[in-house]
């Protein structure tokens, strides 16, 4: 299911107000400003054809989708901020891997990591486990958890929110070194620059999610359609 709907009508710029139109769509989204120009610039290079085409090749070139693959994984840990959406994100992966036959257990992290540290924890269950949250300004919290995940059979995954302020986004997955992402609420906020600050990086983006209730998908992000929402959002 696509998260982001494409538009029927592509947005069509002159090529020389294509700088334009993008940076002021990276503003309005309230993209970093380092990030905007480096998509602007990415934008620039192809010449032939819509302002929206070129956004979306731009961020082909970037987004590093790797989803999660519900037949093999056997631990997964979730680690984000206090709030981000883990519980519901722990739901939802728990169902997607039910839906497929898997056999599934949520846990704590502590005794579901324990369970993998003896070996202990049976090769065919999927074990979804939910860190502790913590507060995005501690600086030590980077320290607590970077070792959580270092365990055989268990990949820790960051989750964060699109409704926080992307600069602060893009700090988390730094400090944390979150290879693999899943960003929340997508269904409640109009800008994207937390979604593009995350997915952008360097971490891989797992999968987005639009709405709280298990049976809300776990979707990705699709390059033309993101682009046409960066594009056509009207500001509120």
């Amino acid at each position: 299911m696509a998260l982001i709907r494409a538009s029927s009508n592509l947005v069509a710029f002159p090529r020389a107000d294509l700088r334009h139109a993008l940076g002021a769509a990276m503003k309005r989204h309230r993209l970093p400003e380092e990030l905007a120009q480096a998509l602007v610039r990415d934008a620039a290079h192809f010449a032939d054809v819509s302002a929206d085409g070129a956004l979306a090749l731009a961020l082909a070139n970037r987004l590093a989708p790797a989803p999660i693959d519900f037949e093999k994984a056997r631990g997964i840990l979730l680690v984000g901020p206090t709030g981000s959406g883990k519980s519901a994100v722990a739901a939802k992966i728990v169902r997607s891997a039910g839906l497929i036959g898997r056999k599934t257990e949520l846990a704590r992290a502590d005794g579901g990591l324990a369970l993998f540290r003896t070996n202990s924890n049976p090769p065919e269950l999927l074990t979804v486990m939910e860190a502790d949250g913590f507060n995005p300004l501690n600086a030590r919290a980077a320290s607590a958890f970077s070792a959580l995940g270092d365990i055989e059979g268990v990949e820790t995954i960051g989750v964060v929110s699109a409704l926080n302020d992307a600069e602060d986004i893009a700090d988390i997955v730094s400090a944390f070194r979150f290879r693999r992402l899943i960003i929340t609420g997508l269904d409640r906020t109009r800008r994207l620059g937390a979604v593009l600050a995350a997915s952008l990086s360097g971490a891989r983006l797992a999968h987005v999610t639009y709405g709280p209730r298990p049976e809300d998908a776990l979707d990705m992000l699709e390059p033309g359609a993101l682009a046409a929402q960066l594009l056509e959002l009207t500001p509120h």
